[in-house]
């Protein structure tokens, strides 16, 4: 297979060089105590959800997450997701804890703790499709700092490449290192880049970024 080749148009993105992040007010001890009031609130299981195990609190973001990984069981409901029926069968069980993983707002819960949970964090990542496309693979694990982008690992035999920036997990990168790690980290927006500066350092992988999404510090 012939070298990869990428675009003049994109930068490689070292340590001297940083994606600009949105600047925010600093908080007073007042702000705490109103903050974790509010998020105790949002905690709460949402009461479209039908009644059982599975259930979606009032922090969801509505980014679509689990409603594409597991349809049968979540659906949009007043602008949220929700659980519209308990899964009842092995698979729809383990597309449901998958997505429960996956959600960037840890908004998916089970009423109790499931031991199951451990078997399902290596799942991922996911093959897309075998058959069609060998060696591209759905991360999982959305990040609420890229609005839940979706992040794809594509295996290369002259290098790994992350395409967009998964949220940071030991777990996850445990198991792209089976995979053989990451060369590359190919960041589509400023938006998706998440947590891409634990990948870099965690598998000294080079990021790509288009040079107009870069500001230099």
């Amino acid at each position: 297979m012939s070298s990869m080749a990428f675009s003049d148009s994109f930068l490689f993105c070292r340590f001297g060089v940083s994606i600009p992040s949105r600047t925010r007010r600093k908080r007073s001890a007042g702000d705490h105590v109103v903050h974790a009031t509010a998020v105790g609130e949002r905690r709460r299981r949402r009461p479209q959800n039908v009644e059982g195990e599975f259930f979606v609190d009032q922090r969801c973001i509505d980014c679509d997450t689990c409603r594409w990984m597991a349809p049968r069981t979540f659906s949009r409901v007043d602008n949220m997701s929700a659980v519209i029926e308990q899964p009842s069968s092995e698979e729809d069980r383990r597309r449901a804890l998958q997505a429960l993983l996956s959600c960037p707002t840890n908004s998916i819960h089970t009423e109790k703790p499931t031991k199951e949970i451990v078997h399902v964090q290596k799942s991922f990542p996911l093959a897309v499709d075998e058959s069609r496309l060998p060696g591209i693979y759905y991360c999982g694990y959305h990040s609420e700092k890229s609005y839940g982008a979706t992040a794809y690992l594509i295996v290369h035999p002259e290098g790994n490449i992350l395409v967009d920036s998964p949220r940071y997990t030991e777990v996850l990168a445990r198991n792209i290192e089976i995979f053989g790690g990451a060369k590359f980290m190919f960041l589509t927006h400023m938006d998706d880049v998440a947590d891409h500066d634990k990948w870099s350092k965690r598998f000294g992988c080079k990021r790509i970024l288009h040079s107009r999404d870069v500001s230099t510090h």
